[in-house]
């Protein structure tokens, strides 16, 4: 626990003072899952298992680690990069486990005004993230095969071609990967992500498709209101 309370305690100094690191789109998913996971333990439906005898003896006090992530989440929360991840983390991501935080935190007075406005300001983005993404898979319904990513089968945003397998995936994807192994994943070529082809074409296409599919739901909507109202 002594060990746990000093790696949190470094990880609130880096990621105020590099937040930049912690955001890269390589890792950022990662990092959201992490503290949301941690987020949800602390105080989700299972935190009333965390009950230690003679939590003094081993320095374990749920409320400071708590207030300890709280101050994570603001100091990443710079990024539009982290409150994208923390939305589509689907997994722990879960809003009322954000607003038992809330509740917790303001109960027993473990920030300040100033710190819990900032709180509840990122919650909102954090929301609203996850509002839009749900908005856009109604929206887009059925992804042409081209459009999706060979690895994580989603949506890319910034397509690029491996160089020896030909494979395109999304640029974020590859570099989480190489993060842990130098290798194409799908022949098991030596692999850098400087070696890596943009797919300008595909990009444009993407993008175009993306618009598209929005401009013709929101006309839809649009045309429901109208009959509705009428």
């Amino acid at each position: 626990m002594q060990l746990t309370n000093e790696t949190i305690s470094m990880m609130k100094l880096f990621t105020k003072t590099l937040s930049s690191s912690f955001t890269m789109p390589e890792i950022v998913d990662r990092v959201a899952a992490m503290v949301d996971y941690t987020l949800e333990t602390i105080v989700g439906p299972k935190s009333t298992n965390l009950v230690v005898d003679r939590p003094e003896k081993y320095k374990f006090s749920p409320k400071t680690l708590l207030s300890e992530f709280i101050d994570i989440y603001l100091n990443l929360g710079v990024s539009q990069n982290f409150i994208e991840a923390v939305a589509r983390d689907g997994r722990s991501y879960k809003p009322e486990v954000f607003d038992r935080a809330s509740h917790i935190m303001t109960k027993h007075s473990l920030k300040s005004p100033e710190e819990v406005a900032a709180w509840e300001a990122l919650k909102n983005r954090f929301k609203a993230v996850k509002e839009a993404d749900d908005q856009d898979d109604e929206d887009f319904g059925e992804i042409p095969e081209e459009y999706l990513d060979q690895i994580m089968f989603s949506l890319m945003k910034d397509p690029v071609i491996l160089p020896t397998s030909k494979a395109v995936v999304d640029r974020s994807t590859i570099q989480g990967h190489l993060l842990s192994d130098p290798h194409d994943p799908f022949n098991r070529m030596p692999l850098k992500i400087e070696d890596v082809i943009e797919d300008a074409e595909l990009k444009v296409k993407i993008n175009a498709w993306r618009d598209e599919m929005r401009s013709k739901a929101k006309t839809a909507r649009e045309e429901k209101m109208d009959t509705t109202e009428g």
